[in-house]
């Protein structure tokens, strides 16, 4: 008998033996009743993601499964009443944006080589969820997942030559694209989204959902800015402290939190030489990502624990670089003029 059994209906169930370990389960036809049964009897089992008949390679554990599946009810049991569909269309694609992230340590453009063992893990729907971590094909099957929970037909689609993923989500008589992997540092910061379709800076909408209470973070950064003191010895602590009133940074990943300081940046002040950086800290077998602010050799990093940024030293910087206690990211440009090391 088969080790492998796809479920594509209740009946299916009836196929289970004692040789079934893998199940693979549709994501985008979803039957809740074949879920709620796993749940309460699949702790044996190990469970992958399926769209349209054709079944993904990576299982995951059903620890993983309970906690992928939790998450997602908390997300659709918190939406607010006599949404419109595309409300509700939108209020999944903000709650899904605040409450997973992107991994620094399986970007390639950040990492010459990649664990493929935690790679795979966060390309699955329910591994990527109770890891909060996601990649841009994780993080479109579980938009896929969401919308086909409340009953609205979503695709994945494909947005450029090098394979980007994106959804397409089916509206009455019509339909939307839209990229949440583009859209994730938005949703973080609390700012004006920019690739919700064509409907991203909707007040109204988007109070109704719980995303903003008045304004956007848009709105209190351009006050901020027009008041800000530009001749200020130390301008960028005065940004930090600033915007670290705005912002909820607790609740937001250091990698986006980058992403996030740098669109201020530019935006604000591109004029001004200030250089953001993603260092890490050795632990064993991992790194650990934190973020480095440079401006007229000030250097800061926000330090969860005190909820607070805290000034570094260069040399204390330096020191921990020559004894690779910490390290830079690849392809960073940190500027180490005073000594030449060997990072």
């Amino acid at each position: 008998m088969s080790k492998i059994l796809n479920i594509h209906d209740k009946e299916d169930i009836k196929k289970i033996t004692s040789d079934t370990k893998y199940v693979n389960v549709s994501i985008n036809n979803v039957n809740m009743d074949i879920i709620n049964y796993f749940l309460e009897n699949g702790a044996n089992y190990s469970y992958s993601d399926s769209i349209d008949n054709k079944n993904g390679f990576i299982y995951v554990d059903y620890d993983m499964f309970k906690e992928g599946e939790s998450i997602l009810n908390s997300i659709i049991d918190n939406m607010p009443n006599n949404l419109s569909e595309i409300e509700k269309i939108r209020y999944l694609y903000i709650s899904l944006g605040k409450m997973v992230g992107f991994d620094i340590n399986v970007s390639p453009s950040k990492n010459e080589v990649i664990s493929l063992n935690t790679i795979t893990y966060l390309n699955s729907v329910w591994g990527a969820l109770s890891k909060r971590k996601v990649t841009n094909e994780s993080l479109s099957k579980i938009f896929v997942y969401l919308c086909s929970k409340i009953g609205v037909k979503c695709e994945i689609v494909s947005t450029s030559i090098s394979g980007e993923l994106a959804n397409k989500v089916y509206i009455e008589n019509t339909f939307i694209i839209v990229n949440l992997s583009k859209d994730i540092v938005n949703i973080k910061g609390g700012f004006i989204t920019e690739y919700f379709d064509k409907i991203n800076n909707d007040k109204e909408m988007d109070k109704k959902i719980l995303y903003i209470k008045e304004e956007y973070t848009d709105f209190y950064l351009d006050r901020m800015f027009n008041n800000i003191n530009y001749n200020d010895k130390d301008l960028l602590y005065e940004i930090l402290t600033f915007t670290g009133r705005i912002l909820d940074i607790n609740n937001i990943n250091s990698y986006e939190l980058v992403a996030i300081y740098q669109k201020i940046f530019d935006r604000y002040i591109p004029n001004i030489d200030i250089k953001v950086n993603n260092f890490y800290l050795k632990k064993e077998n991992d790194r650990e990502h934190f973020m480095v602010i440079n401006c007229n050799d000030n250097y800061y990093s926000y330090n969860y624990s005190k909820s607070c940024f805290i000034k570094l030293e260069y040399n204390y910087l330096l020191e921990n670089i020559r004894n690779k206690k910490i390290g830079l990211y690849y392809d960073e440009k940190f500027d180490i003029e005073r000594e030449r090391i060997v990072l």
